[in-house]
């Protein structure tokens, strides 16, 4: 999103009141998605816990997984289905708000952590600041910054896709271990 919004700068860049047509294009986006929404699939998980017997969360599961026998349907509703039951069994027993749930059980809890962790680590970087400002960055040492934030940002969305091709062959926690000695060199440099 943010790679096609400096995009879609470029044209606007040198009318004075260009900044006000790329406002003009967060509604079209909004009208967009109203337009798409009724295309959009219901949860065949919220389905089958309204209506155990849902054909169209078959038909949904169906299209969603590829599957083509109905033996494989009824397979993935029985997961469904089976994972409700469950759920609905461990949230009777617990007691509590389902935040204090969630840091009752240990394992659950060193997961949450580490994602809470993870996300501020992420937000604390700084990189907010090097994506919105970075044309600001490039001012005065580059003729075009929108050049400059066009690499900043194609970079991002490159950098993303190899991630997520690495996850699993490298496996998450080497890839965030490696990402974060990434993220430390890069603040240390931009400083």
């Amino acid at each position: 999103g943010i790679l096609v919004s400096v995009l879609l700068a470029f044209p606007f860049a040198k009318e004075g009141n260009g900044w006000r047509y790329l406002f003009g294009v967060t509604p079209l986006v909004a009208f967009l998605q109203i337009v798409c929404a009724p295309f959009l699939l219901e949860s065949p998980r919220w389905l089958l816990s309204k209506d155990a017997q849902s054909r169209k969360a078959r038909s949904i599961i169906k299209k969603l997984r590829g599957l083509r026998l109905e033996y494989e349907v009824e397979t993935e509703v029985e997961l469904f289905l089976s994972a409700t039951a469950v759920q609905t069994c461990e949230t009777d027993t617990n007691v509590g708000s389902p935040t204090q749930q969630l840091f009752r059980d240990e394992r659950v809890r060193h997961l949450a952590v580490a994602a809470v962790v993870l996300q501020m680590a992420q937000q604390l970087c700084g990189i907010n600041a090097v994506m919105y400002y970075s044309t600001l960055f490039f001012d005065g040492v580059i003729d075009n910054p929108l050049v400059g934030s066009s690499i900043v940002m194609s970079v991002n969305v490159v950098a993303t896709y190899v991630a997520l091709l690495l996850m699993d062959s490298c496996g998450r926690r080497d890839l965030i271990l490696v990402s974060s000695v990434g993220m430390l060199a890069s603040v240390i440099a931009i400083a």
